[in-house]
Parts: structure tokens; C-alpha cells; sequence
């Protein structure tokens, strides 16, 4: 919601993808400092066992409204009926009403209508559909359709997409001295390996449009493999002809057209270059004795935030794309590094090093100031943005083993994505 006065929000709804939509104009009004309160009548089915649409999409649903920041569920004192004054009564302000339909050839549809419990007025009405081609199972169409559900009434309420239905792409160790590319959905379910390749796999970037690109050793030495086109085979992009250096770290740019990374030489040096796809030609943009490495673009790809020791211990830096204008970012603390830019461009996320652990950092550009994430005992590494910037995905050892953790930007919000173990370089993307 918008701070600090009371939110209109006229809003008209588009189709979206596979999934039809019957528009309908939307009038919000909404308070500043409460999150909006729903409830959601029992959900009617035909063709779909009652247990099976409460696990994956009623449970899924409330989960994703409960984490989207904006809203909250009501789980306590639910009438069982769709009667919008009980609702209210109880305590909603909205009222989610669904119907979900599989058809016997295996399609899909699913009815939503949301009211106003205390107008007794309808604010959204949507229609989802999928045909029996889409999903092999019930289970996953459900969850995938609560995600969308979610994202749609996040937007609807404050004019932004929620996240529900985003990816997580990271590195995982499966066994020694092997690492390989895994995909999990936000809520931490449908988890995918993406490589295998049975050797060393490492930093992943995505592309805008869901391309890929990472570090392997799949050759013996690293090199840099990803897509050329959406969806297509991975392949080698660097070096394109003989072994030119070492590679790590590379970024796409926002256009998905350049990749910036880093070479490094035998004698310990390292510097950030810039490849360009189209015409395999790679500049390099800094130059001279000591490391520099993780390069990170901004939205509109003009600016690149990096670390480097060229001053005693690692800090964050920042130049133009073309290597100009070099400057320090963060000047406090002995160590500091891995910056992830911001999908909006105020911020740049990195990880601050004290008493031998990483703690999470947010530096606010517009203010020239550092702010402090995550506290405590454990290291956190690696953070990524949430495609609303209203998140961070990182990994921590705060139970044993490195696992996937997203947090809000006050730290207070800590919430571990999965139990899986050995994880590393977390990137959270839209376009998967």
C-alpha cells in the first residue's frame, strides 16, 4: 500500500500468457499501516478431490497472500460459507471466492471473484484456464495457479506484480568435488537440476528473458557456458577460441546482449571484462595489480558495481559500462563484497565481513548510506534481489550446512526457503 495516505487504485486487468483473463474494472481503496485482511470461502470443485485442492492451492495461496508484505490471512472464526457480511463480520476486508474445474480430457479452469466483505462488492474477477497439455499432474496446475492468484491481487492492490510465481536458480554440491545448477520455485517446491555436467558448476546469471549463463570446469579449466536464445542448448560463449585466461563471475546486462566477467591471469591478478555477444569481442574495462571481480549491472545497463582490492581490502566500487568514471562505494568496514544492484537502481545489496562472519548490507544511493540487514552468529552470503525489491534471497549456515534464506529489508523477516544443503550463489528471477 502506499504510505502514508489512503490508496485509489484504478486499475484495468490484461490478459496474461496461457492463462485468460476476463477483464474487469478494479476501484481500491485501502488504509496506510494495516495490511488487507482476507478470507477465503471453501473452494468448489468438480473433477479434483477435496484434499488435493486444499494442500496445493488453498495452503498454497494463503502462504504467498501471508508473505506478499500487503496482505494477511484470516484463519481463525472462518464462516463456511461464501456469505460476504459473515465475512466481514469475522473480520476480512476482502473475500476470495473460487471455483476449479478439471475437465475429463485433463484441462483446467479455475473461477475467482474477490469482494469487498464489507461493500459486498466485487474489486476482481479473473478466469484462469489451462489446457491438459500444460501439466502431466493436478498438483503442480494447482500450485502454479495459486502463484498467479497471488501475484494478480498483489498488483491489484498496489499496482506491482507480486512474486509468487518467480524461480530461484543456484549452485548446490551433490557430491564431492561436484557441483551442478539447481531451479526451485519461491515457495521452495519444484525443485529442478539444470545441469550435468558431474564437475565443477558455479556463479549462475539470468538474463532478462530467462537465459542462463554460469562458470564450469566441464573442460578442465573454467569457462563460461550458457544460452544463446531462450529456452535453446547450453554451450560455450568464452573464451571463443584458445584458452585466453581464467574466467568467473559473469552478469548479463539488462539487454541481454552483453555479459560482463572476470578474467584473471597466473599471477593472481584479475580484472572485469565486458563480452559482447554478437560479435564475441571481449574489452576489458579495468586494469592493473591486485583482484577485481564480481561485476554487477544496473537497470539500464550504463553502470557497473564491483569489488576490488586495489586500496588493502576488498570494497564495492562503481564505473560506467565502459570502464570510465571509476569511483568507491563503500568506504566502512575492512571487507566487503559480492553487490547486486537493485531491479529498481536506488540500492546495491552486498555482504560486510566482522569477527569472521558476513552479515548483509543495503546501500541506499539517494542517501549515501549503509544499512544493516541480518545480525547474529551465522554467516549470510550472496545476496539477490526480489524482482519488487522487497526482498533478498541469500545463503546462511545458521542451521549447519549453507541453505537458501530470503529476508525483508529490515531483517526482521527471516524466512528459509528449503532444507536443502550445500547451497550456493542464489539468484532470483522472474523469467525462468
Amino acid at each position: 500500500m502506499m504510505k502514508g495516505l489512503a490508496a485509489r487504485i484504478l486499475l484495468l486487468c490484461s490478459t496474461l500468457g496461457l492463462w485468460a483473463q476476463q477483464p474487469s474494472e478494479v476501484v481500491i481503496s485501502a488504509t496506510s499501516g494495516a495490511k488487507v485482511v482476507v478470507g477465503m470461502a471453501p473452494v468448489a470443485s468438480t473433477g479434483l478431490e477435496d484434499t488435493l485442492v486444499a494442500q496445493e492451492f488453498t495452503a498454497v495461496l494463503q502462504k504467498d497472500l501471508d508473505e506478499s508484505g500487503v496482505f494477511g490471512m484470516l484463519r481463525e472464526r472462518t464462516p463456511a460459507t461464501a456469505d460476504a457480511k459473515a465475512w466481514s463480520a469475522a473480520g476480512a476486508d476482502w473475500l476470495l471466492i473460487a471455483k476449479a474445474t478439471r475437465a475429463g480430457g485433463g484441462g483446467f479452469s479455475l473461477a475467482l471473484q474477490v469482494l469487498d466483505a464489507r461493500a459486498e462488492k466485487g474489486v476482481f474477477t479473473k478466469n484462469y484456464s489451462a489446457p491438459a497439455e500444460t501439466f502431466r499432474t493436478p498438483g503442480p496446475m494447482l500450485r502454479r495457479t495459486a502463484h498467479l492468484v497471488a501475484d494478480d491481487l498483489v498488483k491489484t492492490l498496489t499496482g506491482e506484480r507480486g512474486v509468487a510465481s518467480t524461480r530461484m536458480v543456484f549452485i548446490r554440491q551433490v557430491s564431492p568435488g561436484v557441483k551442478e545448477l539447481f531451479q526451485v520455485d519461491r515457495d521452495g517446491a519444484n525443485l529442478i537440476q539444470l545441469t550435468s555436467f558431474g564437475s565443477l558448476t558455479l556463479a549462475p546469471t539470468v538474463a532478462s528473458d530467462g537465459r542462463l549463463a554460469f562458470v564450469t570446469y566441464k573442460g578442465g579449466t573454467p569457462e563460461i557456458w550458457g544460452q544463446r536464445k531462450v529456452n535453446g542448448p547450453f554451450e560455450r560463449l568464452y573464451p571463443n577460441s584458445k584458452q585466453e585466461g581464467l574466467c568467473f563471475s559473469p552478469s548479463w546486462s539488462p539487454d541481454g546482449k552483453r555479459l560482463a566477467f572476470v578474467l584473471g591471469d597466473r599471477r593472481g591478478n584479475a580484472d572485469v571484462m565486458v563480452l559482447d555477444l554478437g560479435s564475441g569481442r571481449a574489452r576489458r574495462l579495468t586494469d592493473g595489480a591486485g583482484i577485481n571481480t564480481s561485476p554487477c549491472w544496473n537497470p539500464s545497463g550504463t553502470q557497473i558495481a564491483f569489488t576490488s582490492d586495489r586500496e588493502g581490502g576488498p570494497q564495492i566500487y562503481l564505473m560506467q559500462d565502459d570502464g570510465s568514471n571509476l569511483r568507491p562505494l563503500t568506504k566502512e568496514g575492512a571487507y566487503n563484497e559480492s553487490p547486486a544492484w537493485s531491479p529498481g537502481g536506488g540500492k546495491i545489496a552486498y555482504v560486510s565481513r566482522f569477527e569472521g562472519k558476513f552479515d548483509l548490507f543495503v546501500y541506499n544511493l539517494g542517501e549515501g548510506k549503509a544499512y544493516q540487514i541480518t545480525t547474529g552468529v551465522s554467516t549470510s552470503e550472496s545476496p539477490s534481489w526480489s524482482p519488487d525489491e522487497r526482498r533478498l534471497i541469500f545463503t546462511s549456515n545458521r542451521f549447519g550446512s549453507m541453505q537458501l534464506f530470503t529476508t525483508d529489508l529490515s531483517g526482521k523477516s527471516i524466512q528459509r526457503l528449503s532444507e536443502l544443503g550445500n547451497c550456493q550463489s542464489p539468484k532470483w528471477t522472474r523469467s525462468r
